[in-house]
């Protein structure tokens, strides 16, 4: 973890007075502990952090008083509130859409299952927009709140967060450092029209009058070394402004730079105006005040960072706030909700929104597919000899005939998001996000029985491998932590190692299969691939075998067919080769990719085929690697949906296509019929 700060030392609090204004002085703090967003809603404030909702009268502005609490929301993140509605984004955990009418007793009504990390959220009319990262912006249907419906998404880079009004779309996009406008006026089809460049990651966005506010974070696009000499290092982070009279063509006005820092951890920065003024959360900086009443020349006239938490070694950051009668409502992180003093502030008035209106559902017609389509997310499928076992999100587990035709055999609820499914012997293993993993047994006439299951208390369980011999199951749990558990007795599982590394678990980062019979394979996204011997003389350890290097969301690994070696695909729009004693960097591992093509995704291997299911962009690579040095595409296939994990069989292609189905691809390219 790298730090770069202004301040002399790491416990100062604050910044020059003459540069970044006044400090504010913190008046309250409520006692609801660490939290990550709060909206401020007429007389209401909602605020979120450590899996609760908490509601409280802010008649008395500076003196909020507790109205009620709902908890098991999950790793919550932003929330936003209309017409009693509050719609929180929970990252692993999806949408939470909760009914506040009743202050004391806020309700859930339903729980729905997004396309990736929910991570931003904004609301026009009946269509939410849930900012999905690098999957982009996916819209919903939310006409009836307790029945959310999947309407499109928009892929337009690493989208943090976003605003709508009238019709259009505008996104924080992070590591490409850009301001997205997109179309979406037909929120069935929605359409980019502008991208603009910023000085920094982007993130939060406000939309007032003619202008857009957008907060930016991290590095300057200036930078051209990955190192605080670089004077570009840690200067990303302020405020920018553009005239949005012509969204296609938006036009830079003026930007104010807040203090130079950098440190990983928590990368959000939001923005809201009121009036005259700007307000700015810059997470560990704090919050900011700006004058924008010469919009060409905004200037900061306060300020107030947090306390100094000594365990974190930095100031607790401001991960969201709100604006008061006179006073900002800040999130403490790691502290609390903080009540600043903010003479200037006026809660910010609504501006008019036409909405966009939702079309009437009209079938994609598809000759290349036979298609399931079930009412959830189509995550993973599994074969328990020809029946398919498709894990639905949110409609949980199906049993699925396939061939001649297809029609449903059962449906099996589950308690969460039924997100992985794997099939071993006679059980079947299904990772469950809240719910855990269930284990199912199957019996003679082919149903499923309920057998046993294993749950992480307060984490998500996304996704379970099932090695061969079947006495233990792979888990990716949580933000960050590897589990092996033993699963020798199905009513009993218990967890045999735990391992967190430094990085994310965005989903998928365990490898299908084991080298040498023995080595199971987990990468973290920044120190990237651990070994685990699973058949150790006592119980599965740690190899002591690491391939670090950097492995992004969309990278993945599958063990080659002579069990020695395993492929890996990068951000380099190529494959390496690898096997557990591989210690060289990327630079100096040769590269095997196809001219004019990205081999980026998540890799399964059935013989000499290689399919690469990219999630971000919704393409499927079919490639011949009959010559793993000399790979030849077959088919790229352009999906509407998010494409997870192919599986192959009886010589069909089998793509988990999120919202799009199930997809069996009846032939491919090359003219070699699927049976």
């Amino acid at each position: 973890m790298t730090d770069c700060r202004a301040q002399d030392t790491a416990t100062t609090i604050g910044h020059p007075e003459q540069q970044f204004g006044r400090t504010m002085e913190i008046v309250k703090d409520l006692g609801v502990g660490r939290c990550m967003d709060v909206a401020a809603v007429r007389d209401r404030l909602y605020v979120i952090g450590s899996g609760k909702l908490h509601v409280l009268d802010i008649t008395q502005s500076h003196s909020p008083e507790l109205l009620g609490t709902l908890t098991n929301l999950g790793h919550t993140r932003q929330i936003e509130v209309q017409n009693d509605v509050a719609y929180i984004t929970a990252r692993e955990d999806g949408v939470f859409i909760v009914d506040v009418s009743n202050s004391a007793k806020p309700r859930l009504l339903s729980h729905y299952n997004a396309i990736e990390l929910a991570t931003g959220i904004a609301i026009s009319g009946k269509v939410a927009f849930v900012a999905c990262r690098t999957y982009g912006v996916e819209l919903v249907d939310v006409s009836d709140p307790g029945k959310p419906l999947h309407l499109s998404t928009i892929r337009t880079g690493e989208a943090q967060s976003c605003v709508a009004r009238d019709g259009i779309l505008y996104v924080g996009v992070w590591g490409s450092k850009e301001l997205v406008i997109c179309d979406a006026k037909n929120p069935r089809a929605p359409q980019i029209i502008s991208k603009t460049p910023l000085d920094g990651y982007g993130d939060g966005l406000c939309v007032r009058g003619s202008h857009c506010f957008v907060a930016t974070g991290h590095h300057s696009r200036s930078m051209r070394k990955r190192d605080e000499s670089d004077p570009g290092f840690g200067n990303g982070h302020g405020l920018e402004i553009f005239d949005i009279t012509q969204p296609e063509e938006p036009a830079f006005v003026s930007r104010i730079k807040a203090p130079r820092y950098y440190r990983i951890g928590m990368d959000m920065w939001d923005v809201a105006v009121s009036g005259n003024y700007a307000y700015l959360a810059d997470t560990y900086n704090g919050a900011f005040v700006v004058d924008i009443s010469d919009i060409e020349r905004p200037s900061f006239v306060g300020h107030r960072q947090l306390a100094h938490v000594k365990s974190r070694k930095a100031s607790s950051p401001v991960a969201g706030f709100a604006i008061g009668k006179g006073v900002v409502y800040a999130a403490g992180a790691w502290t609390d909700l903080h009540v600043i003093d903010a003479p200037m502030a006026e809660p910010a008035k609504s501006e008019p929104d036409t909405p966009p209106v939702i079309p009437p559902f009209t079938p994609a017609q598809n000759d290349r597919f036979h298609v399931y389509k079930p009412d959830g997310q189509v995550w993973a499928v599994a074969f328990a000899n020809d029946v398919a076992l498709v894990a639905c999100g949110s409609a949980g587990l199906h049993a699925v005939q396939l061939w001649p035709s297809i029609s449903k055999l059962a449906e099996y609820p589950t308690e969460g998001f039924a997100v992985d499914v794997k099939v071993q012997g006679d059980h079947v293993y299904v990772a469950e996000s809240k719910g855990g993993l269930s284990i199912w047994k199957r019996e003679q006439d082919g149903t499923l029985a309920a057998a046993g299951r294993f749950r992480v208390r307060g984490q998500s369980i996304k996704q379970v491998v099932v090695p061969p011999r079947g006495n233990y199951a792979l888990l990716d749990v949580g933000q960050s932590s590897f589990y092996i558990i033993d699963v020798t007795d199905p009513a009993t599982p218990k967890k045999v190692l735990k391992d967190v590394r430094h990085g994310l678990l965005y989903g998928y980062q365990i490898a299908e299969g084991l080298l040498e019979d023995r080595y199971a394979c987990c990468f973290w996204h920044v120190t990237g691939f651990y070994w685990y011997d699973l058949y150790s003389e006592n119980t599965p350890v740690y190899s002591g075998d690491n391939f670090c290097v950097r492995a992004g969301a969309n990278n993945g690994m599958a063990v080659l067919p002579n069990g020695k070696d395993a492929l890996v695909t990068t951000n380099r729009r190529a494959y390496v080769v690898v096997n557990r004693q591989e210690r060289r960097s990327l630079e100096e591992l040769p590269r095997y990719g196809i001219k004019g093509r990205k081999l980026s995704g998540k890799p399964s291997i059935y013989g000499n085929t290689l399919y690469v299911a990219d999630r971000f962009w919704g393409r499927v690579s079919i490639v011949d690697i009959s010559s793993i040095r000399e790979p030849r595409l077959i088919e790229e296939l352009a999906l509407e949906g998010n494409p997870c994990l192919v599986v192959e069989h009886n010589g069909a292609p089998v793509i988990p296509a999120g919202y799009q189905g199930l997809l069996v691809l009846k032939e491919t390219k090359e003219g070699s019929e699927a049976k």
